[in-house]
């Protein structure tokens, strides 16, 4: 009984290390995907017309997966956002709707009156490393002014 318990907990361990992604596959509806991920975070109309639904872990996750959906409503894409190349990507001048498109919402939103910016905060990982990235916009309506990546202080480790 005792081998059986420890491996019973062993895996339930494993499983809270390991980020929940259900697999979606092309092709699939809307009505099915919603079955099995449930509501999505927030929906955004892309500019090509196609839909998408983003499934974020957010705050305190560092995943957000988007799924994208034709006219007809079947799956065309289905991925983790959060990636260095997505922020990469981002070029200064970028609309705050591009950003939203591309990567879902951020965990928080910050603004600061003295430089007239806004901060969207990002948290994700880089491979095995916590991060966390910050959009700089423009106030108001003003563009992509810089991305700033860095580790997330919150998982360093203490100075010894």
């Amino acid at each position: 009984m005792k081998p059986m318990l420890t491996l019973v907990f062993a895996l339930a361990l494993a499983g809270c290390a390991v980020p929940t992604q259900r697999t979606v596959s092309i092709g699939e509806s809307q009505e099915a995907v919603r079955a099995r991920l449930g509501a999505p975070a927030t929906e955004r109309k892309l500019p090509s017309g196609d839909r998408a639904w983003y499934f974020v872990t957010a705050p305190s996750g560092f995943f957000t997966w988007r799924a994208v959906f034709n006219s007809e409503g079947r799956v065309t894409e289905y991925a983790q956002v959060l990636t260095r190349q997505n922020f990469d990507s981002l070029a200064q001048g970028a609309s705050r709707d591009l950003v939203l498109d591309r990567l879902g919402p951020p965990m928080e939103r910050s603004t600061f009156k003295r430089t007239a910016t806004e901060a969207w905060t990002y948290r994700w990982k880089d491979g095995t490393f916590e991060m966390l990235a910050d959009v700089i916009f423009g106030a108001g309506n003003g563009g992509l002014i810089q991305v700033t990546l860095g580790r997330d202080p919150a998982f360093d480790s203490p100075a010894r």
